[in-house]
Formats: structure tokens, C-alpha cells, sequence
């Protein structure tokens, strides 16, 4: 857990909410944190949209200490909201997603009470985030498959989802994706992988390092890109244990072959982190990335769709405030 950074007395709290976020379930707790917020003697806003948003943040630098903003929403949400608030600004999740990751792992609830709680006693902390062609995350942003599925569940969904949303866009990936080879360039990076990394020089010659090896460039390539900020994936995946949130680094993940069999190898080695050991497995932590592709590659951004590579990626270290959630 992260440490603490400070202890706010919150007077007005601000609660964005996300209308298409997960299932639609616990919505109504939106509307009793309002009544208890209210009765508690705060100041309480709801805000639909991001335009409603911006024009209350306004030219404003840094909100007032005794403002926090409530994200009732995914990982997605928080992030778009964190994106949008000017740094330093108390944020609180409320999740109302598909897999609420961030807030599952700071053990966040959406229950009204809990949320009340939390304005009232959490103390102020700081965790890094990171940035991808000029976007906001939190989490995670991969590049492949797993965003070839978001990508089709971007372009049919409709309202509210949940976890068997993705069945027919993961079958149309597994019929369709081709698997291109994904090209990553670091910079202030370190291999972390226990026995093993391929690095590529400038003349494209593969060459091995060691554990914690840091060198200004490092090169790689594969068929599977993923870079962390939390230890944290869809259905609880343990694709990246070691991503620290604080470190001010982001953990970048190449999963090397490209296929669905080798995909389905990969989801059998997970469990007690064999697929860590794997010698097409390859692992770094670095604060600046950078994936090509010479085809049409999707990336996503903690579960929303992004668009498609090049992306440029940055960790953003203490760039988020959360109120760590009260005991």
C-alpha cells in the first residue's frame, strides 16, 4: 500500500459517474451516497458528462483540498477522470465496472456507506500513472490480441456489459487476429527477467542480458505487448505479479510467439508464475516505451480501446491522489 501523503478534511465531494460503465448493477448506491453525503452536512455534485466536468474544473491548476471526486464507474472511467483533474486533486473510486481492477486491489467498495467512510476518514495517498499518446491510465495498456477483443467490443456494444460480453468479440479474434510481430523500444530500462532478455542493438543483432542489466535503449520484439503499472488483469490474471504502482516505473511484459495455441500455452503456465520462467517470455521495467508495428496493431488502455499503434508510453510517477480507503 501506498504511503501516506496527507489527511484532508473534505467539505464538497463531486461524483462522476459513468452511464455505460459494467452491468448497470449498484447504481443505486449513486443516489444514497448523495443523500448521505447530504445529510452529512457536505456539499455534494453529481456530474454526467465530461463536458459538465470541465467547465467546474475550469482554468484551475489544483482543486481546493476539501473538494474530493468520486469515480463511479470501470478502470476505464477513473482513468478518463483522473486524466481530466488536475494533479494533486482527491480522487475516490466507486466501482461500478466490468473488473474494477484499481479499486479491487486498494479493496475500494461501492457500497454508499463505505464510499461516505472513506471522504470522511481516508488519508491522502500517491500512486504513479502512465501516459500513452497523450491519454491517461492507470493499470495497464496492452497491444495484440487481448485489444484486438477490446476493440470489437468497442465497436458493437451498445450499454451496459459484463464478462460473457466478450465471448462473440473473443471468438471473431480468435478467427481473425493474424498475430503481427509488435516492436518495442525502452528507454531508461532494466531486463528483469531472472535468467534472460533479448535486447536488439542498433544494428538489429539479438544479444543476451542478466537479471537487472540497465542500459539507456533496449529493443525487443513479439507478438504480445503489455505494460503495467498495478500487478493487475482481467479476471485476475497474474500476468505481471512484480508492477509496482509506486516505483515510478512501468513493467513491460513480451510474450514472444504469436498464435492461439501459444496463446492458450501462455494461460496454462500462469498459475504459480510458470510462465515467468518461459524462454519466450521476456521482461523489463522501463520509464518510456515505444510500440510499431509494420501492420494495423490495436492497443488498449485499461479496458477501453485506444486506437492503433504507434503508441508512445510513459510512466507519470505520484501523478494520482487517491483517499486510501477507511478502515
Amino acid at each position: 500500500m501506498p504511503a501516506v501523503d496527507s489527511k484532508r478534511t473534505i467539505r464538497e465531494v463531486w461524483i462522476f459517474t459513468s452511464p455505460k460503465a459494467g452491468t448497470g448493477a449498484g447504481r443505486g448506491e449513486i443516489l444514497r451516497l448523495i443523500e448521505l453525503c447530504r445529510a452529512d452536512g457536505l456539499t455534494c455534485r453529481r456530474i454526467d458528462n465530461l463536458a459538465e466536468l470541465a467547465e467546474r474544473v475550469g482554468d484551475a491548476d489544483r482543486l481546493p483540498d476539501d473538494v474530493a471526486v468520486v469515480g463511479a464507474g470501470g478502470d476505464g472511467t477513473l482513468a478518463l477522470l483522473a486524466g481530466q483533474l488536475p494533479p494533486g486533486s482527491a480522487l475516490i473510486p466507486m466501482p461500478m465496472g466490468t473488473e474494477n481492477l484499481l479499486a479491487r486491489y486498494y479493496k475500494y467498495s461501492r457500497q454508499a456507506e463505505a464510499v461516505l467512510a472513506t471522504i470522511r476518514r481516508g488519508d491522502a495517498m500517491k500512486i504513479d500513472a502512465g501516459r500513452a499518446n497523450g491519454r491517461l491510465f492507470l493499470v495497464m495498456v496492452t497491444a495484440g490480441f487481448d485489444a484486438e477483443v477490446v476493440r470489437a467490443m468497442h465497436l458493437t456494444r451498445r450499454g451496459h456489459i459484463n464478462r460473457f460480453s466478450y465471448a462473440r468479440p473473443l471468438w471473431r479474434a480468435i478467427r481473425r487476429y493474424a498475430f503481427p510481430v509488435i516492436d518495442a523500444e525502452m528507454e531508461n530500462a532494466a531486463a528483469v527477467s531472472s535468467e534472460k532478455a533479448v535486447i536488439a542493438g542498433s544494428g538489429g543483432d539479438k544479444s543476451s542480458a542478466g537479471a537487472s542489466s540497465t542500459t539507456q535503449s533496449i529493443r525487443t520484439s513479439g507478438c504480445w505487448m503489455m505494460a503495467f503499472n498495478l500487478p493487475c488483469y482481467a479476471a485476475s490474471l497474474p500476468i505481471e505479479p512484480e508492477a509496482n504502482g509506486n516505483d515510478g516505473k512501468l513493467d513491460l511484459i513480451n510474450l514472444t510467439y504469436g498464435s492461439v495455441i501459444a496463446g492458450l500455452r501462455y494461460l496454462m503456465s500462469l498459475p504459480g508464475g510458470r510462465h515467468l520462467r518461459r524462454s519466450d517470455v521476456f521482461r523489463f521495467q522501463s520509464t518510456k516505451i515505444t510500440w510499431t508495428s509494420l501492420s494495423r496493431v490495436p492497443y488498449q488502455i485499461d479496458g477501453d480501446y485506444a486506437g492503433r499503434l504507434p503508441v508512445q508510453i510513459e510512466v507519470l510517477p505520484g501523478y494520482v491522489t487517491l483517499l486510501r480507503p477507511a478502515e
